[in-house]
């Protein structure tokens, strides 16, 4: 027998869809039929679509309208109303109006508030008994009706739902979108469906969720090998097969016994078919049959009914101010005083928002949002100034708001956003996971936050979790917070990608500094009484600090070179205040590149006594050099001694000499008062006072300037002191001149002595001198002296007049004690 329905549903199906395509109107089933029946109210409002309404009221007419004016061309056979009434009392009874053309408009007067509307349509006439005693005797009627109005309204609804899911783009919408939205909206629970599998399949499983007491059986569970008629047919068209068509799902549904009674007690010798409707573009009713026409010698008519929810306007009401950006489509929470009123609160037709002032009143399409507790509101297309409204429609005809405020904003110009400063110092490489509030706009419309490399914006964003005090589209909102663990970013920049609901991105840039500056070493050592003084900064850094301040201190840095090399640090100038005091401790603020705020660095600087200062040096030279010196020229190969003036050297002071070229140091040498050594030794010589015996050739070569400084282990080392310049002299013991001419009143001369190799010329003048004759010759039996031939101009200036020698170099001649 299943075999036998199956067969006939397929090709029940194939017919039908042909039909459907002919007429272009019925997406699943054939076309019987096109109407209009509004309802009109007793106070001459506009009339509504019965389909629409909320209530049928006593006294308000049904008015029925064919689809053309010219009776001739209009449908044939007659039309009449049913009427459930809203009542269950024992005086409650179906009403079955008076029969009229289907031709021509009629109007029927209701007689009592319905809560069922139904249409029979008899192509070939209808015979309508008298009811009133035939209904006592059949109480099921009225439920029958009323069970079978609530399915077929619902079932009805998939189908135009489906059909509209099939009708539209590949691609455009997506079936569970769509289930879902109708799931809210109707109060089922729709089940995911697999759109690959065959249509009948995906039909039996929706109709087993709107109808669960199909839920047991399954019209399909014998299968043949009609597959390319099945896949020919879709979901929509099986859905109305399966529950419209003469098979046992419609007997489970209870249509089949309802269409009994109804032939029994009301229309007599009447073959009664379920149908449906789907609206037409012009605004009418389509009844549809899935139903081939029957061979039996009955009058054929057609049964469709309409559930009225029966009640007055919802009480509804927002559970908070509803905050929605313009130019979008947004979903708002709502609650009602039943589930029954959350449920047809879809039906108020005619949304609009009220200002506050009442002075703006603007229409908006409303429909059940995602979930059953939600309106979408579509501002897309709706010209609104940003403001405060309520959100008001009608209910049939009957004026209602929506309790709550419904605030409308414009979406944020992000280019404002700024990352606070706070936030933007502690984004340092490695310290962690860092809190970032971001401030300016408002963000309650921003839906996504990731991060992307500034230098790779086509790397993968790492989307950032975020947070608003009130939440998303909780009111106007300026502080975003988010966190950034900088233990996973290089130091660099990055950009923060906000998105907002309506896909607008901004990008704000974003740095991960590198590890801050830090200074070792410290304190630092500064002396009163010095108008400013150096330190050397050491530490890592140091290059990205911009300026350093600090209390009783004015500090100065140099900038930073091109070859700048951090292990040598960075100098820097500071000038301490007058107030400063002795064994004060200043902290100091580094300003760092990239960070607003200033590093705090405590005990940075140690003030100290002024530092030892070099005064005044007397110098006392040997006497056996018989070669003068010029002017702060020191001799070098024998001790020198001097004494040092000083002021504030502290009790334990330390002596340092070197060159100040570094390049002529042969060997610092630094001496503690009793130090002595080979060539070198220091001792007090009074208050203030230190003797130094030092070989100045022993610390430096010919030519050093040699420096002298004191320093106190307290305060520090005092400026270098020059004490003179080193210079090693020859040692001349004899001085010879024969008579062997050597040019016009020249003659040949000899010298004897040590280090002759450092006499370039001779002379009797310091004007005019007569370059040497070769290089010296070792002294035969002597390790040290040295002859040098030499040419003397003859005679003399004077007798006994001195020579004079020019060292390698010098321009003027040096006068020496030898004479001739």
């Amino acid at each position: 027998m299943r075999t036998i329905l199956y067969f006939g549903l397929v090709s029940l199906i194939s017919s039908l869809q042909c039909l459907a395509i002919t007429s272009g109107k019925c997406s699943a089933g054939a076309p019987v039929t096109q109407f209009r029946l509004m309802l009109v109210s007793e106070h001459g409002t506009p009339p509504l679509p019965v389909n629409s309404v909320n209530e049928v009221l006593r006294g308000q007419k049904l008015k029925y309208e064919p689809p053309t004016e010219d009776q001739k061309d209009g449908p044939k056979g007659k039309i009449t109303v049913i009427l459930v009434p809203a009542s269950s009392g024992p005086s409650s009874k179906i009403e079955v109006l008076e029969p009229q053309p289907a031709n021509t408009v009629e109007e029927w007067k209701v007689p009592a508030r319905s809560s069922i509307v139904g249409v029979v349509y008899g192509p070939h006439g209808l015979d309508v008994k008298k009811v009133n005693s035939l209904v006592e005797r059949n109480k099921d009627l009225i439920p029958q009706l009323a069970d079978y109005a609530e399915k077929a309204a619902t079932v009805e609804a998939l189908v135009q739902t489906l059909s509209k899911y099939e009708q539209a783009q590949p691609a455009s919408r997506d079936l569970d979108a769509v289930l879902k939205g109708f799931s809210s909206q109707y109060g089922v629970s729709l089940p995911s469906i697999n759109s690959s599998a065959p249509a009948d399949q995906q039909a039996t499983q929706l109709l087993h969720a709107v109808v669960p007491a199909l839920s047991s059986y399954d019209p399909l569970a014998e299968r043949t090998s009609s597959g390319a008629l099945q896949q020919s047919a879709g979901v929509a068209a099986w859905v109305a097969a399966l529950f419209w068509g003469s098979t046992p799902v419609g007997l489970a549904a209870g249509g089949a016994s309802l269409l009994q009674n109804m032939r029994t007690l009301m229309f007599p010798d009447t073959d009664f078919r379920a149908a449906f409707a789907q609206p037409t573009a012009s605004g009418d009713l389509e009844l549809c049959t899935t139903q081939k026409e029957t061979t039996k010698r009955m009058r054929t008519a057609y049964l469709w009914v309409r559930r009225v929810p029966n009640s007055g306007p919802p009480t509804a009401s927002l559970p908070a101010t509803a905050h929605i950006p313009l130019d979008w489509k947004s979903d708002v929470k709502v609650i009602c005083a039943t589930r029954a009123q959350l449920r047809d609160l879809a039906r108020a037709r005619e949304w609009r928002l009220v200002s506050d002032d009442h002075h703006s009143t603007v229409p908006v399409q409303v429909t059940v949002g995602p979930s059953d507790d939600t309106l979408a509101l579509d501002l897309s297309k709706v010209k609104l100034s940003p403001g405060k409204y309520k959100l008001a429609a009608l209910w049939d005809w009957t004026p209602f708001s929506v309790a709550g405020t419904v605030e409308v904003h414009k979406f944020a110009d992000l280019s404002t956003a700024k990352i606070a400063p706070e936030s933007e110092d502690n984004l340092i490489h490695g310290s962690g996971t860092v809190a970032v509030k971001l401030t300016g706009p408002d963000f309650e419309f921003v839906d996504k936050l990731a991060l992307v490399p500034a230098s790779n914006q086509n790397a993968t964003a790492k989307e950032l979790t975020f947070t608003l005090e009130k939440g998303k589209q909780g009111g106007g909102q300026n502080i975003l917070q988010t966190e950034v663990d900088t233990t996973i970013l290089d130091a660099g920049r990055y950009f923060l990608m906000l998105t907002q609901l309506n896909g607008a991105i901004q990008d704000l840039p974003l740095t991960i500094h590198p590890p801050n500056p830090k200074l070792l070493g410290l304190p630092l050592r500064a002396n009163l009484g010095e108008k400013e003084q150096t330190i050397i900064l050491q530490g890592s850094g140091l290059d990205r600090i911009t300026r350093i301040t600090g209390d009783n201190a004015e500090w100065s840095l140099t900038p930073v070179s091109k070859g700048y090399n951090e292990a040598k640090g960075r100098k820097a100038t500071l000038r301490l205040a007058p107030n400063a005091q002795r064994d004060e401790l200043l902290s100091a603020s580094l300003y760092v590149e990239g960070i607003s705020k200033p590093l705090s660095v405590a005990d940075v600087v140690h003030v100290v006594g002024p530092r030892p200062v070099i005064t005044d040096v007397r110098a006392s030279f040997p006497k056996e050099t018989n070669i003068s010196l010029a002017k702060n020229e020191i001799p070098a190969g024998s001790p020198v001694s001097f004494v040092v003036q000083t002021e504030h050297m502290g009790p334990s002071p330390a002596l340092t000499l070197d060159c100040s070229n570094d390049n002529e140091t042969r060997q610092p040498l630094t001496l503690h008062p009793g130090d002595k050594t080979g060539s070198a030794q220091l001792d007090f010589a009074g208050s203030g006072a230190l003797f130094l015996s030092v070989d100045p050739g022993a610390v430096g070569q010919s030519g050093c300037l040699l420096d002298a400084s004191v320093t106190d282990e307290t305060t520090g080392s005092s400026n270098p002191y020059a004490l003179g310049r080193v210079t090693r002299l020859p040692n001349i013991s004899r001085f010879t001149l024969n008579n062997q001419k050597l040019g016009d009143s020249l003659y040949a001369g000899t010298l004897i002595g040590q280090d002759l190799q450092m006499i370039e010329k001779t002379g009797w003048e310091p004007g005019t001198g007569y370059p040497v004759q070769g290089i010296p010759t070792p002294v035969p039996g002597s390790s040290q002296d040295q002859t040098l031939k030499i040419e003397m101009a003859w005679p003399p200036p004077s007798p006994r007049a001195p020579i004079y020698i020019w060292l390698r170099g010098e321009n003027e001649g040096r006068l020496t004690a030898i004479r001739y």
